[in-house]
């Protein structure tokens, strides 16, 4: 097995989060920040500049005429696209690589963690659940742990199947049987040395585990859109159906089969245009 001393020397190497990401959500939190003031603290971050710029004039937006001017993308992209941008932008360094032990095609983690965000970004809306900037960021950053421990279920990956295949147990209880650790409890460490809020924190660690009562609104939508995600077919290949108290969930924000069937396909038109834009492909 491997030990927790190993995992955080693994975590030493991923590049820190952006901290041009960190700092605009916090800014936009203040409804009396302005373009002007976003503009000269994203100026610096040459990729993210790049990013809003190509999105502003992509048909994403549809404009008539082309924006060079950051403050002035800014103000047409809107603070809810911009909020996306930034944290699509800060994160897909990290997923927009072959992770083979959990793909089977590459870029197939990337495109998952997005569903996962568009469609809780969604569900938020429908239910009108607060927090939705740290909503987005915790169901994209969901399998971060994925990325720590890609090296070492790409080893035992094998033993770890028979586990599953057998029915004795969950993918995640597989994970942990034979490596000690699993993603989750891994991705809440990688955010905790980032110093992510607790609530983020969370929701990551718990997206695979049993729903409780007491558990936050938060916690409760990344489950939920993790589980759609895969029934929309934007799974990773390796760690399947197994959610318990989905249904529970569910029926607590009265969601039914028809909100749940217009959160997927209002979900599928925009992580369609995104992947787009993103320039994303799945390759065997």
């Amino acid at each position: 097995m491997i030990t927790l001393e190993k995992i955080i020397e693994k975590i030493d190497y991923l590049p820190p989060f952006p901290l041009t990401v960190t700092k605009v959500l916090q800014m936009l939190k203040d409804p009396k920040t302005t373009p002007e003031e976003i503009a000269d603290v994203v100026k610096f971050d040459q990729a993210i500049t790049t990013n809003i710029l190509r999105l502003c004039n992509s048909s994403y937006f549809g404009l008539r005429r082309t924006i060079s001017n950051l403050k002035e993308a800014v103000v047409f992209i809107g603070i809810k696209n911009l909020k996306k941008i930034m944290v699509i932008s800060g994160t897909q360094k990290y997923f927009d690589k072959e992770n083979t032990g959990y793909e089977t095609q590459k870029g197939e983690l990337w495109i998952h963690a997005l569903a996962v965000s568009i469609i809780a970004g969604n569900i938020g809306d429908s239910i009108d659940v607060k927090d939705k900037d740290e909503l987005f960021v915790a169901a994209l950053l969901h399998d971060i742990g994925k990325l720590v421990l890609n090296e070492y279920v790409l080893e035992s990956c094998v033993e770890i199947s028979k586990k599953v295949e057998n029915g004795s147990m969950t993918f995640l209880k597989a994970e942990k049987d034979v490596l000690g650790l699993n993603h989750a409890e891994i991705g809440a460490k990688v955010l905790e040395i980032w110093k992510f809020p607790e609530e983020i924190i969370s929701a990551v660690k718990k997206h695979h585990s049993a729903y409780e009562e007491n558990d936050s609104d938060l916690e409760n939508i990344v489950r939920i859109a993790d589980n759609l995600a895969m029934m929309m077919g934007y799974e990773t290949g390796v760690d399947g159906l197994a959610y318990n108290g989905f249904s529970d969930i569910c029926r607590l924000y009265d969601l039914n089969r028809s909100t749940l069937d217009n959160v997927m396909a209002d979900s599928l038109e925009e992580i369609v245009k995104i992947e787009n834009e993103y320039r994303i492909s799945m390759e065997v």
